[in-house]
């Protein structure tokens, strides 16, 4: 029955033990995975966030810094203050016709504070009345505007959203004098944005107003709808306005911030233009190869682990037997110490029985071989055990020795993804630098062609060459903005990598620490098996001599027909030698 329930719980402990640690590493495994996927996201987010921001920045500057040229332009100034004079209104339209060829849509429109005369597409529309509510913007514009400003809208017939770029046009003591402009058509940049989108995320721009200013659905812009309406019910959106600007004074402007249970979202202001921008997506969008990683990791951990439980359990089986085998030979061993005592007093009271004696004595070798025969039994098996866990020692230390390796190469691929990064910078600084030199050949050759124009038929053909430069440069940004686009993705793919990457050389080293503990415990389990080994042997050797000794006892037995005193000591010696045995047997149990 005894052993019916060992060999019960040597079966279902280990079952335990396992399916412990299995739900342990599950539970870590849903844990760490939530908080990747958490990270990950963010991670997106902010990177979607700040590429459409960059590309935002690449799209109008060269139109805004176009425009204040054109609000500052000396011949347009003189045009303002005095449009009746017609020599100054002469160099102004040609001036102004070269300025509508340099901005991208082809757009330019003017207002005067004289006459007060709205001039489109180089046509007079009509007359400014600024009493009237539909002409709100040229107050604003004139009188509550510092350098310029933007108004936005959405022309369901022309179905293009066009951005209106209104300058203030000063005199020389700073006072408004009219307005200029031009349109920015934002269909083909907003489409873009959402062209390189990553799947899962939803993009809007939006206003102070709350107005949304940009989006995917063109019906959004044409009801002019606000930003609550797509997210109703989230957090305070004035508290969220409030903390993008304050970061946007520090920073890049990124306030990441949560939706919902399940969604995260990141918003950032853009301080040259006072527009907003928000990209949400739900947490399972942040999932990435890496919680395979980690899942792949928990798996081997829990393989490691379930066949170090059945060595244990194997291990501690064969130490039950060695057990068993002590315990028999203390058994054997008491009996002959009984034997041995017994003998004694049967010396002592018959000095006759001399026969008697011998015969027990080839008894008691008899004994003695056989017992000779189990501690060889005993040592064979203890010699196996230390084969065993040396065996398993030597594959643990290959184990330790391959995780070393994987840990080197992965170090050295993250060093070398940091060094292609540091490279990717140089680039990118040679790029802006080469943005920076076609902008200026760009804003050179438009003064050329200015100078060309105001010199009028003698300066047709410098004319030519001067917009044949200008077309270059802008052949040159459209490139280097390819380019920098590029880059950005070489670069957010790198960091992507180096966070898995360094994520992944953390769990190897854990890996390693915890082989080089599972590694220490198997050396002392196996200098344990060596020593008892050992003392197994020592045993075998005592057993061997002491029956070399009681055959000696049985020749001298044999050849003295008399002698009791001496009968007496050797049957004393057996005593004192079954004793010792005895107490190596207790000692060879307690080990």
């Amino acid at each position: 029955m005894a052993g019916k329930r060992t060999l019960y719980k040597d079966k279902f402990v280990p079952i335990i033990l396992i399916s412990g640690m299995a739900l342990l590493l599950l539970f870590a495994y849903n844990a760490i995975s939530r908080n990747m996927a958490k990270n990950n996201l963010t991670q997106v987010l902010r990177e979607e966030v700040n590429q459409k921001g960059i590309m935002m920045e690449d799209y109008l500057q060269p139109e805004i810094a176009l425009t204040k040229k054109l609000a500052s332009s000396p011949t347009i100034v003189r045009f303002f203050k005095n449009p009746n004079d017609a020599e100054n209104r002469e160099r102004a339209f040609a001036e102004l016709r070269s300025y509508k060829e340099a901005f991208s849509s082809h757009i330019v429109f003017w207002a005067n504070d004289v006459d007060k005369e709205f001039w489109n597409d180089m046509k007079l529309a009509y007359v400014v009345d600024p009493s009237n509510p539909d002409d709100y913007w040229y107050n604003m514009t004139l009188h509550k505007t510092d350098v310029y400003n933007f108004n936005i809208n959405y022309n369901a017939d022309m179905d293009m959203t066009c951005l209106w770029l209104n300058a203030v046009v000063r005199d020389e003591k700073g006072n408004a004098i009219g307005m200029a402009g031009t349109g920015i058509e934002l269909d083909n940049f907003i489409n873009k944005c959402y062209e390189t989108l990553r799947n899962g995320i939803h993009l809007y721009f939006f206003n102070d107003d709350k107005e949304i200013t940009g989006a995917q659905d063109k019906e959004l812009l044409l009801e002019k709808a606000s930003i609550k309406r797509v997210y109703n019910g989230s957090d305070d959106f004035d508290a969220l306005m409030r903390e993008a600007r304050d970061l946007a004074s520090n920073s890049n402007g990124q306030h990441t911030f949560r939706v919902n249970a399940k969604e995260y979202g990141v918003m950032r202001y853009l301080s040259s233009y006072g527009w907003y921008l928000i990209a949400t997506a739900p947490t399972s969008a942040g999932k990435s190869s890496g919680n395979m990683v980690f899942l792949i990791i928990c798996i081997a951990l829990e393989i490691v682990f379930s066949v170090f439980v059945l060595f244990i359990s194997k291990l501690q089986a064969m130490m039950r037997k060695a057990t068993s085998a002590s315990n028999r030979l203390i058994d054997e061993t008491e009996d002959l110490t009984s034997s041995s005592k017994e003998n004694a007093e049967t010396a002592q009271n018959q000095s006759a029985a001399v026969k008697e004696i011998v015969a027990t004595m080839e008894d008691n070798t008899a004994l003695s071989e056989n017992i000779s025969k189990k501690i060889k039994d005993v040592t064979s098996l203890a010699n196996k055990t230390s084969e065993d866990v040396a065996d398993g020692v030597q594959y643990l230390e290959e184990n330790v020795t391959q995780l070393g390796k994987i840990a080197e190469a992965n170090q050295t691929t993250i060093e070398g993804i940091k060094a292609l990064g540091d490279k990717i910078a140089k680039i990118w600084d040679i790029v802006t630098l080469i943005n920076a030199v076609a902008d200026q050949a760009k804003i050179i050759a438009f003064n050329a062609e200015l100078e060309a124009s105001s010199a009028g038929e003698a300066g047709h053909n410098f004319h030519i060459v001067a917009t044949e430069i200008r077309r270059l440069a802008d052949g040159i940004i459209d490139g280097t903005k390819e380019i920098k686009e590029s880059i950005t993705e070489i670069q957010k793919s790198s960091d992507s990598l180096i966070l898995m990457s360094e994520s992944g050389t953390e769990r190897i080293k854990e890996g390693v620490d915890n082989a080089k503990s599972l590694e220490n415990r198997f050396s002392s389990i196996k200098n344990a098996s060596e020593i008892t080994a050992g003392s197994a042997d020592e045993i075998t050797t005592i057993i061997s001599q002491q029956a070399v000794a009681s055959e000696q006892i049985l020749i001298s037995l044999k050849q003295i027909s008399g002698g009791v005193d001496k009968f007496k000591e050797a049957t004393a010696e057996i005593s004192v030698a079954s004793e010792k045995l005895s107490s190596i047997a207790q000692e060879l149990r307690r080990k």
